[in-house]
C-alpha cells in the first residue's frame, strides 16, 4: 500500500487522498478494520453494541471509535439509544494503482479485518501473504456471479483447491453481509446464494437480521 498512487484524474484530489490514507490505516490494523466494518453494516449503532458484537473491551472500542472519527470515516451523532450516543460509519472506496489497479472498498477492508478472527483467512495470508487476499476477494466475487467455480478460483489464484474452497467460503460470508454497504458492489448481482447457515458463521452480523 505504501507505494500505491492515487488515480491520475480523481474527481476530487483532496477527498481521494483522504480516503487513501484512511484505507491504509484500516488495512494496517485488522482489529480496527473489524470494528469499522461492524459500525458500517449496522449504522447507526452505539459503540457499546459494536463492542459487544465483536468482543472488544470498552477502552479498545472507544479508542477505535475515536480513531475512525479522526480518520473521517465515522461520526458520533447527536442522537442516543439506551443512553449511549449513536455512531455512523461511511463507506470508503477507490481505485489505487501501482503496477496494477486494485479496487479498495468496504468488502476488502472487512476481509482484512476478519483475518484477526478467522482461521481460514489467517492461514491463507500465512501461506500466501496479505496481498493475496485482494485477488481472492475478486475471484470470490466472480464465483458468486457464476463466472467460475471454487476450483476455478484455485486456478486463478494458483493455490491448492482445498485452500481456494476454504478462503472463498470465508470471504463469501463476509461479502454477503457487507455487500449492501459497499458502493462498488451496488450494480453487481450474484447468481450464487449464500446459505443462511453460512451467514451465521460470518465474522460480522447485522443487528436487524
Amino acid at each position: 500500500m505504501s507505494n500505491a498512487s492515487i488515480p491520475t484524474h480523481p474527481p476530487d484530489a483532496g477527498d481521494t487522498a483522504h480516503q487513501f490514507f484512511a484505507v491504509q490505516e484500516l488495512l494496517a490494523t485488522p482489529e480496527l478494520a473489524c470494528f469499522y466494518t461492524d459500525l458500517l453494516v449496522n449504522s447507526p449503532t452505539t459503540v457499546t453494541a459494536a463492542r459487544d458484537r465483536q468482543g472488544f473491551s470498552k477502552s479498545t472500542a472507544y479508542k477505535y471509535a475515536n480513531t475512525l472519527a479522526e480518520l473521517g470515516v465515522a461520526t458520533e451523532l447527536d442522537t442516543h439509544e439506551d443512553g449511549s450516543a449513536l455512531w455512523r460509519a461511511d463507506p470508503v472506496s477507490g481505485n489505487w494503482t501501482d503496477e496494477t489497479t486494485i479496487n479498495l472498498s468496504p468488502v476488502i477492508i472487512a476481509v482484512y479485518g476478519a483475518t484477526s478472527t478467522n482461521d481460514d483467512l489467517e492461514l491463507f495470508i500465512d501461506r500466501h501473504g496479505k496481498a493475496a487476499l485482494a485477488p481472492a476477494v475478486t475471484a470470490t466475487i466472480n464465483y458468486l456471479q457464476g463466472e467460475t467455480t471454487r476450483r476455478g478460483v484455485a486456478d486463478i489464484l494458483g493455490v491448492p483447491a482445498v485452500e481456494a474452497i476454504a478462503v472463498t467460503q470465508a470471504i463469501e460470508r463476509i461479502i454477503a453481509v457487507v455487500k449492501e454497504s459497499d458502493p462498488m458492489l451496488d450494480d453487481v448481482s450474484f447468481e450464487v446464494d449464500t446459505h443462511q447457515r453460512a451467514l451465521k458463521q460470518a465474522p460480522y452480523q447485522r443487528a436487524d437480521e
